[in-house]
């Protein structure tokens, strides 16, 4: 119908604080693609059985309105602002089908994700982003704020530049890289796994299917790999001022007489899966569970 494909606009009385209160629907297939762009404040996206797109909440004062528009296949949410988008709060709720694809997108603002089972993709310049519940594929990003993917994902790309990054119940396919935070990934069997950051912690506790692919790059921030006793794969480690703990028994050796760089390879059980771990001035702790 015309009236799915026009722009519709949601405006109601003022409330407390110069604020808008929205209240808009619109009907949405069960795999719509779902396009949110909510300036700063929060935006809270929930995955539920229906199939249509609701928006709730409060619309910050400089926001002219909130536009929902789009056929049921692919909708847009789009906070209409004057002047400077990023001083715009907005406390916004979307209520998405459970299987959409979900794409956010926001100057300033906490994302939330919640029950999607489709795949997310959201990023903020500065804000946090959290995903939870079964979404099969993300891709999160932030430049201030932290980012967490707390969801049974089979592939993951998750970063900020500073602020902690979280993994927890993934598996298959990750990439996760920080620059300022710590990056701490937990989960299932995992295919590749590429973890970076500069100045962080990095903690990786996971199973490795056989050839599977595990690399670790890290500058100023120490390592530790929590993997099973029975792993088997071919460890290379190298550290430039770091030290070296591996509870399978072999021991880091010296390359230099005028630096403290260490460097160890050796095999764990049959091999075939490849583990890399490269520091600057972090150690590197192999710990067995």
């Amino acid at each position: 119908m015309l009236s799915e494909l026009m722009a519709v606009a949601f405006l109601a009385a003022p409330v407390a604080g110069g604020g808008e209160r929205v209240d808009a629907r619109r009907a949405a297939a069960a795999d719509a693609i779902v396009e949110i762009d909510g300036a700063g404040g929060s935006l809270r996206i929930v995955g539920w059985d229906k199939g249509e797109v609701w928006v709730t909440g409060t619309l910050g004062d400089g926001a002219e309105g909130l536009e929902l528009s789009g056929s049921s296949r692919r909708i847009s949410v789009d906070v209409d602002t004057m002047g400077n988008p990023d001083s715009v709060k907005s406390d916004l709720e979307v209520h998405v089908p459970a299987g959409a694809r979900v794409e956010v997108s926001a100057m300033s603002a906490d994302i939330t994700v919640t029950d999607v089972t489709g795949t997310v993709t959201a990023d903020t310049v500065a804000g946090d982003v959290s995903v939870t519940g079964s979404a099969k594929e993300v891709s999160l990003e932030s430049v201030n704020g932290s980012v967490t993917a707390a969801c049974a994902c089979a592939r993951a790309h998750v970063e900020s530049v500073n602020g902690a990054v979280t993994v927890r119940g993934g598996h298959g396919e990750i990439e996760a890289s920080t620059v300022n935070g710590a990056l701490t990934v937990t989960g299932g069997k995992f295919e590749r796994a590429k973890l970076e950051t500069v100045n962080g912690r990095i903690t990786f506790e996971g199973e490795l299917v056989p050839r599977a692919t595990l690399g670790i790059e890290s500058v100023g921030g120490s390592v530790e790999l929590r993997l099973p006793a029975g792993t088997d794969a071919d460890f290379t480690i190298n550290t430039f001022s770091g030290s070296i703990r591996n509870d399978w028994g072999e021991e880091g050796r010296r390359t230099s007489k005028y630096t403290r760089e260490q460097e160890l390879a050796f095999t764990a059980g049959s091999g075939g899966a490849s583990v890399d771990v490269q520091t600057l001035s972090g150690s590197v702790f192999l710990t067995k569970r």
